[in-house]
């Protein structure tokens, strides 16, 4: 490829994007891309802190040229790569908004002509020319200069036209002709430069139907509606690829209706779409999208992961998703890490705050090593306390995760009448006989029972509290106890030795605890402002669902579901505990404001039993000396991850035992390394927000 052709010989485009740093990874210490990750990787933001971003980096001298630029290449890149190579006979369509997700657009769009030829590529403009400004007016002209064939519309207003921050007032549209054969008819357009002789965007059209617009400066020739969209149809069903490059980020509320029709065209062709920054009309924050929202199989966004791509509909529409480093300054990395965010309100997304994505290497490098000379007191000892008439199998699964994933050992704690059911699924896995009602329910002096058994024991000892426990009036007084609400002198065991195990030391302490299902019920009715008020405060991790975080909250479900950014770091700050809230894409928060998402897990673990399994691999990760935000980090990813191995198709659900013998597997691939996001796709500058399980 020479610099001043007008494109390259036809083949591979260059590897390094020009201006595409190699890591699109957040650091731990939360500086931004570009640095050394930690146990997470790419920013998700808000389109609030997407725009402070933006502004940051025109600050640093980064300015809306440059970024659109970068970011037009490397998708250009990043299409080839996944979709490509391209030809005259199977071109990429490109349908362009006004503003910059279109000016991104048409930046691939050059690109791609440059690297096979500009009849590879087709330009479809949903606006007038005349009324580009900016960027996106920079970048029609330069399509011009490119030779690149584009039509464009005739007298209506350009959508997408005010989003953005990126600006470059003054300059001018310059005119592109349209270059296209008439629906249906199969002609090759001519690969000339603009405005050289080629058949006439409205040849053959009813009398004024297809007219082009009054060719003054800053004008383009262009066709009205109807036509427009009769020439997007017929280019679209004989493309390899559409690029949507309609609307971004700035986009929100009900689309228009001249774009939700161009978007029916491209949805009901069925061809494959790459979408940039995010499908057009999916809201950015919300993942909130209409019917007519495309089903991209691919999306390049820009500089950080959104909120919109992980929630709601988003995962579904967004397709396989891939973060673009567009060169931000390492101070623009958080957008301001979206300070805009209202805790404690459930009305209003008040802009959600940034968050990063569970890393594997990160996760790996939390996991704890066990010495040569390792036993199993070194592990931890996790004692499940639930189980209850009819629901004996919630604590039992609860406690064989915990063995799976690396307890030295594990004890079910149930009420006395059931202890025969619960000893017989795991011989490895203890029991001890609490006192009951006749009912075979709690009994309060469970609690005290309890603490003295665990009283007995040498090395390290969690709890987790909930696994089909009940919510009777017995349950609830031993829960009182064991968070100590209630006595805590009866609810006590022993003090946590540390990581280098040993007889306990001093008075008895509150072990570290996960609380799940009727634990977190039973919390809810205590209040969970009280939680702060536990002992010491000892460690406590929560992993509620959104039914059970709304009774937390004393919130409804849906606001729940709304909001789970900001539910979560609600009732991580509310109960002074970490708290993971379980779901597509679980979130974990920490009181002190961090706040992770987990990208991986399959649909069909939407089954009974998986949240029980979940709190058991949590209760491993303390057992084994981890810290309870690195703990819970762990635990979720491992988790999806044996999720992953245990689906054997799509949408087939996946039974909580199959997940938990898949956990070993997961724990030696996340050690060993799965493929790194910046590294599975082999493209400089893109980070892989789902890499695939093998490389």
């Amino acid at each position: 490829m020479t610099e001043g052709g007008a494109y390259a010989t036809p083949g591979e485009p260059p590897t390094t994007p020009a201006g595409a740093p190699a890591t699109g990874l957040a650091p731990a210490s939360g500086t931004g891309p570009g640095a050394d990750p930690g146990p997470a990787g790419t920013w998700v933001l808000s389109a609030a802190a997407v725009r402070r971003g933006d502004r940051l980096a025109a600050d640093a001298g980064l300015g809306g040229p440059v970024l659109m630029e970068t970011a037009g290449r490397t998708a250009a890149t990043l299409l080839w790569k996944v979709a490509g190579p391209f030809s005259a006979r199977e071109p990429v369509v490109v349908l362009a908004g006004g503003g910059n997700n279109g000016g991104d657009g048409m930046v691939l769009a050059r690109w791609v002509a440059r690297w096979a030829g500009p009849a590879a590529v087709k330009v479809f403009l949903l606006a007038e020319p005349g009324r580009l400004r900016g960027e996106a007016a920079v970048q029609w002209s330069l399509l011009a200069r490119a030779g690149v064939p584009a039509i464009a519309l005739a007298g209506e207003p350009a959508p997408g036209a005010q989003q953005g921050t990126r600006q470059n007032p003054g300059a001018g549209a310059a005119p592109v002709a349209a270059e296209f054969p008439e629906p249906g008819a199969g002609r090759q357009p001519t690969a000339g430069p603009a405005g050289a002789a080629g058949p006439h965007p409205g040849a053959g059209l009813q009398p004024g139907a297809g007219r082009p617009a009054a060719a003054g400066p800053g004008s383009g020739v262009g066709l009205a509606v109807d036509p427009f969209l009769d020439h997007l149809e017929a280019a679209v069903a004989r493309a390899r690829v559409v690029v949507d490059a309609l609307l971004g980020v700035g986009v929100r509320g009900a689309l228009r209706p001249l774009a939700a029709r161009a978007l029916e065209v491209v949805g009901a062709a069925g061809v494959p779409v790459f979408a940039l920054d995010l499908p057009s009309g999916l809201d950015a924050d919300t993942g909130e999208a209409a019917p007519v929202v495309p089903r991209a199989t691919w999306t390049a966004t820009f500089a950080a992961a959104k909120w919109g791509l992980l929630l709601g509909q988003g995962p579904e529409r967004a397709g396989q998703v891939f973060v673009v480093d567009i060169g931000w300054p390492q101070a623009a990395g958080a957008g301001g890490t979206g300070g805009e965010a209202e805790a404690g309100a459930p009305g209003g997304t008040g802009g959600f705050p940034a968050a990063r994505v569970l890393d594997a290497a990160g996760v790996a490098a939390l996991l704890p090593r066990r010495p040569w000379d390792a036993h199993k007191g070194w592990a931890g000892h996790v004692v499940v306390a639930g189980g209850r008439p009819g629901q004996v199998g919630a604590a039992v699964l609860a406690g064989t995760a915990a063995l799976q994933a690396g307890a030295g050992t594990v004890t079910l704690a149930v009420p006395a009448p059931v202890r025969t059911e619960a000893a017989v699924h795991r011989p490895e896995i203890m029991t001890w006989a609490l006192p009951a009602t006749a009912g075979g329910e709690w009994d309060a002096a469970a609690a005290t029972a309890l603490a003295e058994r665990e009283g007995e024991r040498r090395g390290r000892v969690v709890r987790v509290i909930g696994p089909g426990l009940g919510q009777s009036p017995g349950a609830a007084a031993c829960l009182a106890q064991w968070l100590g609400l209630g006595d805590p002198s009866a609810a006590g065991g022993p003090a946590d030795p540390g990581p280098a195990g040993g007889p306990p030391a001093g008075a008895p302490a509150f072990p570290p605890t996960v609380l799940d299902a009727d634990g977190l019920n039973l919390a809810a009715r205590l209040g969970i402002d009280r939680l702060r008020e536990r002992p010491g405060p000892f460690p406590l991790v929560l992993t509620p669902h959104p039914g059970e975080a709304a009774r937390l909250l004393g919130w409804t479900t849906a606001q729940v579901q709304a909001r789970r950014p900001l539910a979560a770091l609600e009732l991580a700050r509310r109960s002074g505990a970490v708290a993971v809230l379980k779901g597509a894409g679980t979130l974990i928060a920490s009181p002190a404001g961090d706040l992770y998402v987990c990208t991986r897990g399959h649909p069909g673990m939407a089954s009974a039993g998986m949240g029980d399994a979940l709190a058991g691999v949590a209760g491993a990760m303390l057992a084994q000396g981890l810290e309870p935000l690195a703990a819970a980090l762990a635990a979720v990813f491992l988790h999806a991850l044996a999720g992953e191995l245990a689906a054997p198709a799509a949408g087939i659900p996946v039974r909580a035992t199959e997940l938990i013998a898949r956990l070993p597997a997961a724990l030696e691939l996340v050690r060993r390394g799965l493929p790194r996001g910046t590294e599975a796709l082999g493209v400089p500058g893109v980070a892989w927000l789902r890499p695939p399980l093998a490389g």
